[in-house]
Formats: C-alpha cells, structure tokens, sequence
C-alpha cells in the first residue's frame, strides 16, 4: 500500500507541473503576454477562475470532491461536510475576487468611483469567473494542438510588447502588413483560428471588467508560408523560424516607432513616447536647411527626462532608439539634406541587419549604432556647409 500511495504521489506531481506548464500556454495563448505590472493579477484571476470551476465540481458532485482530495492528506478531525460547506463557501467568494482583482487590470482612471459603482463592478465577478473558467479549460484542450503544430513547423514565437487601443487595431494590423510586404514577406490578414476565437467568443458574451480590456473584438492573425502573427491588445506574438521571427520583430519595432500602437507599456513610457511622436512630426513640418529650434529644445528635454525615467532597461531602449530617429531627422533638416524626413515606415526595411539578428544580436543595439552614424555625418555635413 505504501508503495501505490508513493506512486500515486509521484504521478500527482508530474501530473501537477504538466499541468502548471498547460495552464501557462493557455494564459498566454489566450491574452498573450500583458505588462508586469499587471502579470501577477491576471495570474491571481485566472487560477481563481479555474479554482472556482474545480470547486463547483467538488460541490455538485461530492465524488469528484472526494477524487480531488485524494491526493492531499487530512486531519482527522475534518468532516466530509465541512469540505462540502468549505467548497460552497469558495464557490461564493472566488467570483468576488476575480470581479476585484478585475478592477487591477484597468488604468486607475478608468476604474469606477464611488462605493456603489465599485461594487456592481465587483458583483460582475461571477459571470466573468464563469466566462474566463470555461475560456480557459477550453485552451487547455486546445493549446498542446497549437503548440504541437508550431512545433512540427520547427518554428519559435517571438513577443513584442505592443498596446494598442481597440480603435486604433485595425489600423496598426494595417501598419504591420505593409512592414512586412514591404520587406518582402507577403502576408495576408486573416481572422484568428476557431481554437483562439472560440474562447475569446466565451468572454466576449459573458465577461467585463478588466479581463475583457485585454482581448479585442478584432483578433486578427497575418500568415504566410514563413510567418504567424497574432496581435493581441498588449501584445505582437510572432511565430516563425528562428530568423524570421527575430527579423520580422526587429522590422516592425523600427518602423512602427511613431505609429498609433506604443511599444513601452507603462505610464510614463506612454507619456514618453507621445511626447517622442510630437518632436517627430514636428520636425516633419519642417522646411529644408532651417533649424527647428523648437523641436530641438523639446527633444533636449526628453532626453534629460529619459536620463532620471524610472523605467526598465527595455523600455529605455525602445525610447533611446526612437530619440535617436527624431534626432536624424532633425539633424538631416537642419543640414539641409531633405525637405522632410521618411518616416520610418518608408525606409527599407529589407536593409536591416540580418546577419547579426540571425547572430541573436539584440536590434535594438544594431539600430541605435546604425543611428548614430548616419547622425553624425549630418552633422559633420551641417558644419561643412555652413564653413
């Protein structure tokens, strides 16, 4: 007997770190990766969600209970029906903490005020525990078919931070697919696969709160031969080769830098960049050879901001690089070198540097070197015109 409960015991935690590593895919198959400062809530909400349909189970069908508890030991002093009543009991509270845990999710701004607002909003906990449950058993079942298929391909997945507001969507998957033609990879917008909308559909009917702010209405997936692309609100989920993919994230993080989508995801990264496309179309409205003092003294000031920013190192990257577009730009103004500098979008993107991107060299770091000698030799160029 000792040796079955031993087994048994071995085969729960295998069973339990599979199932750990499932749950993960479905999270982020599901709402692909958010923020981290809003990981941990989602995580908190959707094991309460798949917590609260366990114990509805367990309260149903007390022998499922009786299954479910077989792999933890018991005081003897604890009742079957003090399980039961201690299953109901979570079944009642589980959906209050998802309904708070929802209001984490949205920006303090959108949140409701007032106790009465704040509490309907709690309230509507339960049809959203019920949506985001079977949403995600549902990519449970769903999710090793996607992962097996990615594999066969040998393909990898590459994330891109990306927020992208539900009514600028359509326009930025836009902006993505003609990158990518342009850069020769010929994609064609499709909507996402049954085993993706079919879930999403779930909480669409039924969910609110700040769960349904991280999915969109449009889920829109960009195929070829060589690539999946899968923009969730808060996310780029690029699949692909190993090459690929890291050539299609370095393309589109370069010519996507002053489009509607932002690519930090904190508040003041937002802020930084608003201010970053600002400078950048101002220094476009500019005429050739005539130096715009005020974009200059706009982009001196957010670069002593960016120096004391209380941000990641990634996001100071993607907010480096773009200062160092807008200062090219700026400087070939200046020089005289163009009446009005290309966005990046009309650069070409097949020139990037994909022998050190295939290396696993970060672009970002590429990018700000290539930058910073196209900026300098305007500005040697500037002070010879001007001898």
């Amino acid at each position: 007997m000792a040796i079955v409960q031993t087994i048994l015991a071995a085969l729960a935690r295998q069973t339990g770190k599979l199932l750990n590593t499932v749950f993960g895919w479905a999270t982020t198959t599901l709402f692909g990766k958010v923020p981290q400062a809003r990981q941990t809530w989602l995580s908190v909400l959707s094991l309460a969600s798949v917590a609260w349909m366990i114990v509805v189970v367990g309260v149903i069908f007390p022998k499922a209970a009786v299954f479910l508890l077989s792999f933890v030991t018991l005081p003897p002093w604890v009742d079957d029906r003090m399980i039961r009543l201690a299953m109901l009991a979570a079944a009642l509270v589980l959906p209050l903490v998802v309904g708070f845990v929802s209001l984490k999710l949205l920006d303090p701004a959108d949140r409701p005020k007032g106790a009465g607002a704040t509490l309907k909003a709690i309230l509507r906990g339960y049809p959203s525990t019920v949506a985001i449950a079977v949403a995600l058993i549902m990519m449970i079942v769903f999710v090793p078919v996607m992962k097996a298929r990615t594999m066969l391909k040998r393909w990898t997945s590459e994330h891109l931070p990306m927020v992208v507001e539900e009514q600028d969507y359509l326009r930025t998957v836009a902006d993505i697919e003609a990158a990518l033609d342009q850069a020769g990879f010929e994609v064609d917008r499709k909507r996402a696969g049954f085993m993706l909308r079919l879930p999403l559909k779930v909480i669409t009917a039924l969910g609110r709160g700040g769960a349904r702010n991280l999915i969109s209405d449009n889920l829109t997936t960009l195929v070829s031969p060589r690539l999946e692309l899968i923009l969730h609100p808060s996310d780029l989920v690029i699949n692909g080769s190993k090459y690929d993919a890291a050539r299609v994230r370095a393309i589109v993080a370069e010519q996507l830098s002053f489009s509607e989508a932002y690519l930090t995801w904190t508040k003041e990264g937002n802020e930084m960049e608003d201010r970053l496309r600002e400078a950048w179309h101002e220094v476009r409205g500019q005429s050739a050879g005539k130096a715009p003092a005020e974009a200059t003294r706009k982009l001196q000031a957010i670069e002593a901001d960016l120096r004391e920013a209380k941000i990641e190192h990634e996001e100071w990257e993607i907010l480096f690089r773009s200062k160092l577009l807008v200062e090219r730009g700026l400087l070939q103004v200046a020089a005289g070198l163009t009446d009005r500098p290309k966005e990046p979008s009309e650069a070409d993107a097949a020139t990037l540097g994909a022998d050190q991107i295939a290396a696993g060299q970060p672009a970002g770091a590429k990018v700000v070197r290539g930058l910073s000698l196209l900026s300098a030799a305007a500005l040697a160029w500037a002070l010879i015109r001007r001898r």
